[in-house]
């Protein structure tokens, strides 16, 4: 099974194996994210993010899958700092998430698991995972928590996309960049809502995603890629160059 996006290891948490586990704050906090143009978006989270972050989907086997463009060129997170912080806005959740993730069990309750390669890990400082009996500690539960509540609301996502794909509303575009030494980037293969496919809805279809609390967030969707031109701008304060350019327009 494939981990998913920034996960290597993914281990269930146990008071026994990781008795002794801390949770620390990394030098560089969100430098695991650097290189990632696209980040899995929530649907409850669209319209808390939409102001800074372009909100699109990628084309999946059953269903497009919602993301946010953080980046128009490959392998950039215009958004993450060379200190490895978020410069936004709002931080995705599934950035706020990690290194934990909710795993299923067969014939079981979930389990919250962590990556173990994650390099805020440590056995000798930090906030405990486990207290000396073996209750979990608030990092533990607070994780838990969040892990909990964003596996439901991704569970939504899909329900959402799934809705969207059947009502055959989505339709493929190409975000296209020029860098300042003139080399031209692009971000294939994204799906945004078709608007004149949206205004051509039934009156069934309508009320079918009205009732499902999903029209708010096609509004959102498509209120957000006003948000591109922002990441072309951060694209050049973000190059090596992006400072002489400045400097030139000044």
């Amino acid at each position: 099974m494939t981990n998913p996006l920034f996960y290597k290891n993914v281990v269930p948490l146990n008071t026994e194996a990781h008795k002794n586990l801390r949770l620390t704050t990394p030098e560089k906090p969100l430098a695991f994210a650097q290189d990632a143009n696209l980040i899995p978006a929530l649907v409850d989270e669209f319209e808390m993010a939409l102001d800074d972050l372009p909100i699109a989907f990628l084309p999946g086997p059953a269903a497009p899958a919602a993301v946010f463009v953080t980046g128009l060129k490959p392998g950039m997170n215009v958004f993450v700092s060379e200190e490895g912080l978020w410069d936004g806005r709002y931080a995705p959740a599934y950035l706020r998430r990690y290194p934990f993730i909710v795993g299923d069990v067969t014939d079981g309750e979930p389990i919250l698991c962590v990556d173990d390669t994650y390099e805020g890990l440590s056995e000798t400082e930090g906030d405990r995972f486990f207290s000396k009996t073996g209750e979990s500690e608030e990092t533990l539960v607070r994780a838990l928590t969040l892990s909990q509540s964003y596996k439901h609301s991704a569970e939504r996502t899909d329900q959402f996309t799934a809705m969207l794909h059947d009502m055959e509303l989505f339709h493929s575009i190409s975000l296209d960049a020029v860098m300042p030494d003139g080399e031209k980037t692009s971000v294939h293969g994204l799906m945004v809502v078709d608007e004149a496919a949206f205004s051509g809805l039934s009156a069934d279809n309508l009320k079918k995603l009205n009732d499902a609390g999903f029209l708010k967030a096609i509004y959102c969707h498509l209120l957000s890629l006003k948000a591109i031109s922002g990441l072309a701008k951060n694209l050049v304060a973000a190059s090596p160059d992006g400072d002489r350019e400045a400097q030139k327009e000044a």
